[in-house]
């Protein structure tokens, strides 16, 4: 009796002793579920270059920074295809007003114009990126002065600034996490903390730069222009020039490789690319300056051969007023007017085929 009695308490459980290890791991089955699917969420692997600037956030960023900073991060932020997309040197940034294309053609137009030393390389990086966030153009307009076909790699403003822009643009370092979910975390916790700020505290955003507008300023003018800066400064080109200008730029072969990656998007993409040149002030019209701009011209000939959905926008070498002309890169405002309006007229008649 005493030994049935001590195995019936043996065999008695407590309750819901029996029911621990199922319901661990049920939890621990959710848990991973949860991981799982967190882990096929997608993840932007690129940078979010407004908070990630391309300046120090204690130094007050000069013109260059802020155009080059805001044309990037606009292409990042604009979410729209166009049927115009404008791309090249500073000449392209003051030289085009994509509104008045727009307003003009009734096709999207957005300008990519920045600076010569960001190269042949870095305006095919920015292409690839505006494509990446935007998809194709319908058109590519390439508008450059010599600077971009005639400046060597390993010039120090050249080296540095295509470096740079590679590495801010490059993918942010990954971060090894433990659980999927931890960089969500991570991403919800800094979205929380920068809400209604900066994640970073830049000097001197809102601060005139001589004649040159605040940051700030610059931000707003290019998104409200669609990329495009014309510039108002008028100069005396008889003193700037001089008399008798010698003037012999020569086409690098270093430009080639950014301009066969510009080439290649529009093959890859199915886009006509058109190469126009900043027009010249006429101080600069002698026989140096018109033998410098035929031989640039074949050259550009030349290396564009294999690709027939590129052409060359004629006359290649043109003339304008004085007063219409900061340089021999640069148009001011009025410049820009005709150059634009130059331009719509060879849009309307070769890719819109209306009548001029």
């Amino acid at each position: 009796m005493t030994l049935s009695i001590f195995n019936s308490k043996k065999r008695t459980l407590s309750p819901g002793r029996g029911r621990w290890p199922t319901a661990l791991l049920a939890a621990i089955g959710i848990i991973l579920a949860i991981e799982l699917i967190v882990a096929f969420l997608p993840y932007s692997a690129q940078k979010d270059l407004v908070r990630h600037r391309l300046y120090h956030p204690t130094v007050m960023p000069g013109i260059a920074e802020s155009v080059v900073q805001w044309q990037v991060a606009h292409a990042t932020l604009l979410n729209e295809e166009q049927d115009i997309l404008i791309l090249g040197d500073s000449a392209a940034l003051v030289g085009l007003e994509a509104n008045l294309i727009m307003e003009e053609t009734g096709l999207k137009t957005w300008n990519l114009g920045t600076f010569g030393f960001i190269y042949t390389t870095g305006q095919a990086d920015i292409l690839r990126l505006f494509i990446e966030h935007n998809g194709p153009p319908r058109f590519l307009i390439y508008h450059t002065s010599h600077y971009s076909f005639t400046a060597k790699l390993s010039k120090p403003a050249v080296r540095t600034w295509v470096a740079r822009l590679r590495g801010w643009l490059a993918p942010p370092e990954v971060v090894r996490y433990l659980l999927p979910s931890m960089r969500h975390r991570q991403e919800i916790r800094n979205s929380i903390l920068a809400m209604g700020k900066e994640s970073v505290s830049y000097t001197g955003l809102d601060l005139d730069r001589g004649r040159f507008a605040s940051d700030n300023s610059i931000r707003q003018q290019l998104w409200d222009n669609r990329g495009s800066l014309p510039d108002p400064l008028e100069v005396d080109l008889e003193e700037t020039l001089g008399d008798n200008l010698v003037w012999r730029p020569r086409f690098h072969p270093d430009c080639l490789d950014g301009l066969k990656r510009i080439f290649e998007m529009g093959r890859e993409y199915g886009f006509p690319i058109l190469i126009l040149f900043n027009p010249l002030p006429e101080q600069g019209d002698n026989k140096i300056v018109r033998a410098t701009m035929a031989r640039l011209e074949s050259d550009l000939r030349e290396a564009i051969r294999p690709y027939p959905w590129v052409s060359i926008y004629e006359p290649f070498t043109r003339f304008y007023p004085n007063n219409y002309c900061i340089d021999m890169r640069h148009v001011n405002i009025y410049g820009a007017r005709r150059n634009t309006e130059e331009l719509i007229e060879w849009i309307r008649a070769n890719w819109l085929n209306q009548p001029r």
